[in-house]
């Protein structure tokens, strides 16, 4: 998932707490390692769990160490050759297989065979078979988030005499509605996008359209991304930017500074934003407007679909502490830390009963994010492949030329499909 922002002075405090080389005055000898990436409302959370974990645990002391998350998988594979690994990471499912297929990881099911305190069946069976990695379970999910949510500027709505968003909403009413929320000022210039996401997010719209990225998402043999519906999906996306001009390409975003588009949503200047729930620490900071979500349109033939993230922890074979390191992914992962996470709004716990209690449907906004507990049947995580990143890569060059060059669609999903099978499906 994405990192947050938050104030720089704090940002700096905390900067120090998880310096991944700083000193550290040691407990009784016995000092955890834990990495992990996150912001500074994460960080903070983060640091109340584990005050309590040491609580329970006196004599131990738990660095948390930190890298950003742009940079995770290069400087963490960096850091393991230099016998530099830690005690317990965190890890995402888009990181997952990057890490797992390289056989880092201790397999937690042996710990949680013999542990009564923690039900493998407790938790939402998509994330635990996701970090399930030839037969190891490699991490303990601590959330799962479903990136279908799209949040909605209530008085944009409202001063347009538009009717707010329905879960049910498919994707031409989506585009009416984006239409008639787009404005242009005096000077012709765009002064409010109908919709923004928070990144170029085509995948939503291939798997919208009855389109996937692969053959098989757990196994793949090839890239699919010249069928017929991926080829539509990502024509309907590169529409709202060059035919229905409701969206902004990426270049303006460049040319606008480096401007985050989630700041887009917060300044009024887009009445829809897409992206998962993570965002809701820093939408709640909004003062100006009332703001709500909504489950990201049905496309045609009533298909559903939209990427689907999580984080867990996970311990690291060769650290010296094996039992306390479990000790501890068992308390940030299991349903004290996913508690403390959900409480922020932060995130959607990975523990299903959490997920429908008010721990996350806690009645704060966005109100009618209950949508979330399913929707993670319509989620997909990235396909199960060692060279994953690799190829999204050439993905994302050749969907950068559709964005802000308006290349043709079937041109470009044909030639980097063919690229990628060339290249990593080969037989």
């Amino acid at each position: 998932m994405k990192k947050f922002g938050g104030l720089f002075a704090l940002a700096v405090l905390l900067t120090a707490a998880w310096a991944v080389t700083g000193c550290l005055k040691k407990s009784n000898g016995v000092t955890l390692h834990c990495l992990g990436w996150g912001g500074v409302e994460e960080a903070v959370i983060l640091q109340k769990a584990v005050d309590d974990f040491k609580k329970i645990h006196p004599g131990v002391e738990v660095q948390l160490d930190r890298v950003p998350y742009g940079e995770y998988i290069t400087k963490v594979l960096t850091q393991f050759a230099a016998g530099m690994s830690p005690d317990v990471m965190c890890v995402n499912a888009e990181q997952m297989v990057s890490f797992s297929s390289r056989d880092i990881f201790t397999d937690l099911k042996p710990y949680i065979d013999k542990d009564p305190s923690i039900k493998l069946a407790d938790f939402y069976p998509e994330a635990i078979d996701h970090y399930t990695y030839k037969g190891v379970l490699t991490a303990l999910p601590r959330d799962i988030a479903p990136i279908g949510v799209v949040y909605y500027n209530k008085k944009k709505f409202d001063d347009a005499g538009v009717p707010y968003p329905k879960d049910n909403w498919t994707y031409e009413e989506f585009l009416a509605t984006a239409q008639k929320l787009t404005k242009k000022a005096a000077d012709g210039k765009f002064s409010q996008y109908g919709f923004v996401d928070d990144y170029p997010n085509w995948w939503a719209w291939v798997l919208n359209f009855g389109g996937s990225w692969v053959d098989n998402e757990k196994k793949p043999t090839k890239c699919v991304l010249d069928s017929p519906e991926a080829i539509a999906g990502v024509q309907f996306r590169s529409d709202l930017i060059h035919k229905y001009k409701v969206a902004p390409a990426p270049s303006l975003m460049a040319a606008m500074g480096g401007m985050d588009y989630s700041d887009l949503f917060v300044n009024g200047t887009a009445a829809m934003f897409h992206t998962g729930i993570w965002l809701v620490p820093k939408f709640r900071q909004i003062k100006d407007f009332g703001w709500d979500v909504v489950e990201f349109p049905k496309g045609p033939k009533g298909h559903r679909g939209f990427g689907l993230s999580a984080a867990g922890y996970a311990i690291v074979k060769n650290g010296k502490n094996q039992d306390l390191a479990y000790e501890l992914v068992k308390f940030l992962a299991g349903e004290v830390g996913q508690k403390y996470m959900a409480a922020t709004g932060l995130t959607q716990p990975a523990i299903k009963t959490l997920a429908k209690s008010p721990v996350f449907l806690d009645g704060q906004d966005p109100k009618s994010k209950g949508f979330l507990v399913d929707a993670v049947k319509d989620g997909h995580y990235w396909p199960v492949d060692p060279n994953v990143n690799e190829w999204k890569d050439m993905i994302d060059r050749a969907m950068d030329r559709v964005w802000n060059d308006n290349v043709d669609v079937g041109v470009a999903l044909t030639k980097v499909t063919k690229e990628i099978n060339d290249k990593f499906f080969k037989k």
